[in-house]
């Protein structure tokens, strides 16, 4: 039995890396860009790391650069890990049709019928669960081995650069805008898109878990995290 969920969940995820290749911007994909949302002081290198990349995944209320403005995000996506909670940024819908969006699940593991899409999504968004079997228990227990995950919710942010660790192991993986890697005892989260208001962190989010488990990536040379 062991060996035939190991099956199922290794088609899983071929299924979700032939779902991305076709977003990519080109391919082989050498290397991947995971965004999140801190804000961040403007930087040309950045940005053209992030734009030069194959692969670009955002999350959540996204952010983009704006033609008229400083450099510091980019403006390419071609993935999107998303929350059903998100709230509506421009840049979250854009080009919707040109790109992957996948829903994180790991809050409803024990509930039977987890919430549909939110009314503002568009119906043909076509939007992927990531399984919880293949994908969000795996990354739990990571984080929390003494309790195989138990009482943990890993953030949307974790869950995209575990993405793209999953999916494209031999790709370098660039990380920015993760504010919990300097600071895990925050209790509220800043958004590089200029007006929108900080939000509370989840008691579900162990960030000083999350943020040991990204900086040991980092560590070992596994994704490379820019500032």
């Amino acid at each position: 039995m062991r060996s035939t969920l190991h099956d199922i969940d290794e088609q899983l995820l071929a299924q979700m890396r032939d779902h991305v290749l076709a977003y990519a911007s080109s391919t082989p994909v050498r290397r991947v860009a995971v965004v999140a949302n801190a804000p961040l002081e403007p930087s040309e290198e950045r940005r053209d790391l992030i734009d030069s990349s194959d692969l670009v995944i955002r999350c959540n209320s996204l952010a983009l650069d704006h033609v008229k403005g400083p450099p510091c995000v980019g403006t390419r996506t071609n993935v999107v890990v998303a929350a059903r909670t998100t709230r509506p940024t421009p840049g979250f819908l854009h080009d919707y049709r040109n790109r992957a969006y996948f829903v994180v699940d790991v809050f409803h593991l024990t509930v039977p019928d987890p919430p549909g899409w939110p009314s503002y999504w568009p119906s043909d968004l076509g939007a992927w669960l990531l399984p919880n079997r293949a994908f969000g228990l795996p990354l739990k227990y990571l984080l929390r081995p003494d309790r195989a995950g138990l009482d943990v919710a890993p953030t949307t942010g974790t869950q995209a650069v575990y993405l793209a660790y999953r999916l494209f192991p031999e790709a370098e993986i660039v990380l920015t805008g993760f504010s919990f890697l300097d600071d895990p005892e925050q209790r509220s989260w800043g958004y590089h898109l200029p007006g929108l208001r900080q939000s509370p962190v989840h008691s579900a989010h162990k960030l000083d878990r999350e943020g040991a488990y990204l900086q040991g990536l980092v560590d070992r040379g596994e994704v490379r995290y820019v500032a």
